[in-house]
């Protein structure tokens, strides 16, 4: 289980005394385990149990379901048979019920339906950081967190500590841009048959809404009530994009342009979603999310209290948010970036005409799939209940266009050979 933030020594104490307390129990009553549970859960008709009581008086930013259907099916005191490990695990489990006994598949541990993915190619302790932060936010996201090392010697690839931390580091073909990795993260996805997946940037420091909550069981809450709503959704922003869902199919769909640059690229994107006829949701107020400058010192030691007086008072330090950044790139790297984004500008006013992020519903001047227009062979392209196979041969169809385009396309490897020519 992810290490917390951690308790004063009174509530460690108190937190030992209860597992004595469910041992006791368990050796000497001579009750089930499943007894136990029923002091946990309660029952239809009886007061709330002890735990949802408990999360009633706090309140949430996103109700989800009326009170007494929030425990109501997970667990079933006729049909359970848990062990001791279990019983233990719902005292820590900071929404209450245990792993084994989850019924909701999206918040299990071992995921086959989402994933967490961090693009990487700069600053490794920033990114180590935030991992941390993203382990002591929530008990399932680092066991389903993937990296993708887009550095030039892959140093988070190459990393043992790292790699042994999170479920995956996988290391791209070469040094891609920004919308070339949107897209590799849904190559990822659809390659392993996943839902949908969570992008978190690499310079972002998470926390939950409070001490006891779970970042992770917190966003999939409010993301089953905007399904739902919303069954056509595309995407869903927390924080704006510093941690974003997006649906496996809509991007397979919906590729990024890599011909627009970094800046400008997610308006583009969005635009075209929304113009395929996704929606595009927000999940708001849920966690606290800080755009990091420096590594600070925040260890499993510290309490929930301490790191957020910590990381608000960081902000008051002075340096530009990308500054750490530029500060690790190469001389060639900076003036790639920069060529790329005077290519970018010159392409959007082709693209759309007009300039400016509000793309949404405007006269779209390129072909597919980098405009919102399906193509004579594929005609149903944005068809919302897609097959497997209709998305692998749309995925493999927008491959061999961008590898057409490639010739076209201001890759590192061609700017530094078209360097070496002049």
């Amino acid at each position: 289980m992810a290490r917390q933030y951690t308790r004063s020594g009174r509530e460690r104490l108190a937190c030992f005394g209860l597992v004595l307390f469910v041992l006791s129990w368990l050796v000497g009553s001579g009750s089930s385990p499943g007894d136990l549970l029923a002091t946990f859960t309660g029952s239809k008709g009886e007061q709330p149990p002890l735990l949802l009581r408990e999360a009633q008086s706090r309140g949430n930013d996103v109700e989800v379901n009326p009170p007494n259907e929030k425990m109501d099916g997970l667990i079933n005191e006729g049909d359970v048979k848990t062990s001791l490990k279990d019983a233990i695990a719902l005292i820590h489990n900071k929404r209450g019920v245990p792993d084994s006994q989850e019924k909701d598949e999206w918040k299990r541990k071992k995921q086959k339906h989402w994933k967490l993915i961090i693009l990487f190619q700069h600053n490794l302790p920033i990114l180590q950081q935030a991992v941390d932060g993203f382990r002591r936010a929530s008990d399932i996201m680092v066991e389903n967190l993937i990296v993708v090392d887009n550095s030039l010697n892959k140093e988070a690839f190459n990393n043992d500590k790292l790699r042994k931390s999170v479920a995956e580091v996988v290391r791209t073909p070469r040094l891609l841009n920004f919308p070339e990795l949107h897209n590799y993260m849904a190559e990822l996805a659809l390659k392993k048959n996943l839902e949908f997946y969570f992008w978190a940037h690499a310079d972002n420091y998470v926390l939950p809404s409070s001490a006891e909550r779970d970042l992770a069981k917190d966003i999939i809450d409010c993301m089953r009530i905007q399904i739902q709503n919303y069954p056509n959704w595309g995407m869903m922003l927390f924080a704006y994009d510093h941690l974003a869902a997006y649906r496996t199919q809509t991007i397979i769909q919906v590729p990024w342009d890599p011909f627009v640059f970094q800046y400008g690229s997610e308006c583009d994107a969005y635009g075209r979603i929304r113009d395929a006829g996704y929606d595009a949701r927000a999940c708001s107020k849920l966690h606290r999310s800080y755009d990091m400058k420096r590594v600070l010192n925040i260890t499993d030691s510290m309490g929930y209290d301490e790191t957020l007086a910590l990381l608000e008072q960081d902000k008051e330090f002075k340096l530009g948010r990308n500054q750490w950044r530029e500060g690790s790139m190469s001389q060639e790297e900076k003036e790639w970036r920069e060529e790329m984004k005077l290519a970018s500008r010159k392409y959007l006013e082709e693209k759309w005409v007009v300039r400016g992020c509000k793309l949404r519903g405007l006269p779209c001047h390129k072909p597919w799939p980098v405009c919102p227009k399906c193509p004579q062979h594929i005609p149903d392209c944005y068809s919302k209940r897609p097959s497997t196979q209709q998305l692998l041969f749309i995925h493999d169809e927008v491959k061999r266009v961008f590898a057409e385009q490639s010739k076209d396309l201001l890759t590192y490897e061609s700017f530094l050979a078209k360097r070496k020519k002049q």
